[in-house]
């Protein structure tokens, strides 16, 4: 046999060889991993790293009411502060709306120019059309593709659209505060 038979021999046999390895399995997310009973050799794959203690909403959910009828909003993403914001206009709760959803910095603002921040929650209530449309385009909140949560200041935040396209609507996206631990609305921004 030549060597060049060897040679091309060898050639078309390497692949082969190069597939008789060991694989190694590190972790599985099968079927049934996680139920009780459920038994195998190979560890469970590793959850992601949970979220710090202050961004976690409640089992019960993201509104919750209290025995006495007190209810509580938890707003840890702008996509649950929208959906708090669309459910205070269609319930007309305007007091809940002020206490838990409206940051201190835009009551501050009312207060200074002598107004009560009650016209905030009337405003929106009038421009409640407006606010769905918007609302419409963010569908996922902050994590609508194409939109991104840029930081303006200490705790506060942009989510807005992109110009493109939307000419027709009142506002473009919103500015928030994270404070009490929720994110609270600072105000809308207007399209101009």
């Amino acid at each position: 046999m030549s060597p060049a038979r060897i040679l091309l021999i060898l050639l078309l046999l390497s692949p082969l060889v190069g597939g008789c390895t060991y694989e190694r399995v590190v972790s599985q997310s099968g079927l049934l991993t996680g139920l009780d009973g459920a038994q195998s050799k190979i560890p469970p794959k590793r959850q992601a790293r949970a979220l710090p203690d202050f961004l976690r909403t409640p089992k019960e959910g993201i509104r919750v009411e209290d025995e006495d009828g007190t209810i509580t909003l938890y707003s840890k993403s702008v996509r649950q502060l929208m959906a708090h914001i669309s459910t205070t206009i269609a319930n007309n709760e305007s007091e809940l709306f002020l206490e838990q959803l409206l940051c201190q910095r835009t009551k501050d603002e009312f207060y200074d120019r002598g107004l009560d921040p009650a016209l905030a929650f009337e405003e929106l209530v009038r421009r409640e059309r407006d606010i769905g449309r918007l609302f419409y385009f963010l569908p996922m909140g902050e994590y609508t593709p194409g939109v991104y949560l840029k930081t303006i200041g200490r705790n506060t935040f942009r989510l807005k659209l992109p110009r493109v396209g939307n000419e027709s609507l009142y506002w473009l996206g919103l500015d928030v505060v994270f404070e009490d631990n929720n994110y609270k609305l600072r105000w809308f921004l207007p399209n101009s």
